[in-house]
């Protein structure tokens, strides 16, 4: 039986909060909120379960998903997440 990729659990029909560690290998738990595709490449929006200093309640984080190595790469360049943030914002418009 062939193991599903992590991040074909992202392109699911049902979104399982995610479980990611942190640089000290502590596992920090996320709400998927959308993937979102921007400029030929897709992207997370992910919402803290777990409690991470200095994002506050109800913030979300931006991911770029490496399909290829089959992870995600916290997107740490401000402009192009204000960029994916924009474009996550037109889809939710746009299915209202």
């Amino acid at each position: 039986m062939k193991n599903e990729r992590f991040v074909d659990k992202l392109f699911g029909e049902e979104s399982e909060n995610i479980f990611l560690e942190d640089n000290d290998g502590k596992e920090i738990e996320f709400e998927q909120v959308a993937v979102v595709d921007y400029e030929a490449n897709y992207y997370a929006v992910l919402s803290p379960v777990t409690k991470l200093e200095g994002v506050e309640e109800n913030e979300v984080m931006i991911f770029l998903i490496d399909e290829e190595n089959d992870c995600l790469v916290y997107l740490d360049d401000e402009e192009l997440c204000d960029k994916v943030f924009d474009a996550f914002i037109e889809m939710l418009d746009s299915e209202e």
